[in-house]
């Protein structure tokens, strides 16, 4: 164990920051599955209606998204001998397997009852989910001080959380062609993946360590503690900016498969679609990386933004019988969702080195805590609109496949309002927050330059 208080400064070792990433395993198999599949799998496979299956994710969301700040809060002040992160890898890793294990069961209840059975698993799934996500992001900004090798680092796990996503979604393809009747495959599909999410944490576990706090005051007391963090307005503008970006790419993963099922109408082919964006994401991680560095951060997410806004109004435009192009702008589409995922994430760590200015205290748990609390809420919502609008204009529930290609007009409208439209203001006014960030490279040199010297 190290015991200095400072945090490390420059590179990290190549096998560290290859092991720490798989830890984001762990968060991009549940999520990636949960975003494209989970309201599908509620109204086309459980067979609830699109509004109590947008009730059973929204009331889910809600309680993931209070139970974040408390836990932020709580978990900086933690002092084991394992360190305040790392603990809770060690102890969340089973309990967040056997949770995502029971989402995708088909218990044998009235429609009530199973909105009921969802919306409890959801919520003992994301307890665990809300543990081991804030722990294991969290321990980022404690491995290195770096302002380039955060932004690294940082591109190390999204590299694995794109991974993850690929994997998964390969993974349901190819088991999709042996296991054909759709309960039996969501069953699999929990079981092999709760199981296999239970691993990294462990991992990351064994080669991270966190710089010993002999010298840290006393954490601030819980209120004091959420109002210092709901003050500080370098996050707010963070926070608006990570929110924005993840709820557009929350929404686009719902959608995708109900878009290109019922607008297209080539269900055996929505797979493919995900795994063509999601591919052109991992390739475009590190091309955004090197921008970073040539710009910064703000510059290089305003300009992925408004490329990304451009591609998706052009997608809402497609007509049935597109397909080639259709995979040609899932493939460019890639690079906006590379810079959702690297940019914002990476801008957190710059609001704990501020915080840690104003209050002498490293509360990474806090920030994160906070950022996940309003992108959660954020997302509920967006989803709780579209399984509304989707019930409200008449979704037909599929009968044994019979639905696939006779949805009423109008919901095909949705469902294309909701491929383009939604998600484009979404993104505009996420340029629009990040056009004042103001920390650059030399901002925050000055910050570290700074907290050195307070000692």
């Amino acid at each position: 164990m190290d015991h200095s208080d400072a945090i490390p400064g420059g590179k990290l070792p190549l096998k560290q920051k290859l092991l720490y990433g798989t830890g984001d395993i762990s968060v991009s198999v549940p999520l990636a599955i949960l975003m494209f599949f989970q309201l599908y799998f509620l109204t086309d496979v459980a067979g609830l209606n699109p509004a109590h299956a947008a009730w059973a994710v929204m009331i889910g969301r809600v309680w993931d998204a209070v139970n974040d700040p408390w836990f932020g809060i709580i978990s900086d002040r933690f002092r084991t001998r394992w360190g305040r992160r790392r603990v809770i890898l060690l102890f969340g890793a089973v309990p967040l397997g056997v949770g995502f294990m029971l989402m995708w069961q088909v218990p044998a209840l009235p429609e009530f009852y199973l909105t009921a059975y969802y919306t409890l698993t959801f919520i003992v799934f994301n307890t665990a989910f809300t543990f081991i996500r804030l722990g294991y992001y969290a321990l980022l900004p404690e491995l290195t001080s770096d302002y380039d090798e955060r932004v690294n680092l940082n591109a190390y796990l999204m590299f694995y959380s794109i991974c993850g996503s690929i994997g998964s979604i390969i993974f349901v393809t190819i088991l999709g062609w042996y296991v054909t009747e759709p309960r039996s495959l969501y069953s699999i599909i929990g079981v092999a993946l709760g199981a296999l999410v239970i691993l990294p944490p462990f991992i990351v576990f064994n080669v991270t360590r966190e710089p010993r706090r002999d010298h840290e005051p006393p954490p601030l007391p819980f209120w004091a503690a959420v109002k210092a963090t709901l003050t500080n307005r370098l996050f707010w503008r963070v926070m608006v900016i990570y929110t924005l970006s993840w709820t557009t790419v929350s929404i686009i993963a719902a959608n995708l498969i109900y878009f290109i099922t019922y607008y297209f109408q080539i269900p055996e082919q929505s797979s493919y679609f995900v795994l063509v964006a999601q591919g052109a994401a991992l390739v475009f991680i590190p091309v955004w990386v090197w921008i970073t560095k040539k710009l910064d951060k703000r510059k290089a997410f305003m300009l992925g933004m408004g490329y990304w806004t451009l591609i998706l109004l052009a997608i809402s435009t497609l007509r049935p019988g597109q397909v080639i192009l259709a995979y040609l702008l899932s493939l460019l589409s890639g690079a906006g969702i590379a810079n959702a995922y690297v940019l914002p994430w990476s801008m957190i760590p710059d609001v704990v080195e501020q915080d840690r200015l104003d209050t002498g205290q490293r509360r990474e748990g806090s920030y994160y805590a906070f950022a996940s609390f309003s992108q959660k809420l954020a997302t509920g919502a967006a989803l709780w609109v579209m399984g509304q609008a989707l019930a409200l204009v008449g979704y037909i529930n599929p009968v044994d496949g019979a639905a696939y290609m006779n949805q009423p007009e109008n919901v095909n409208a949705v469902i294309r309002l909701f491929m383009g439209p939604v998600p484009a203001l979404f993104l505009i006014a996420a340029l629009i927050v990040a056009w004042r960030y103001p920390v650059t490279r030399e901002k925050h040199l000055e910050m570290r330059d700074k907290i050195t010297a307070a000692g």
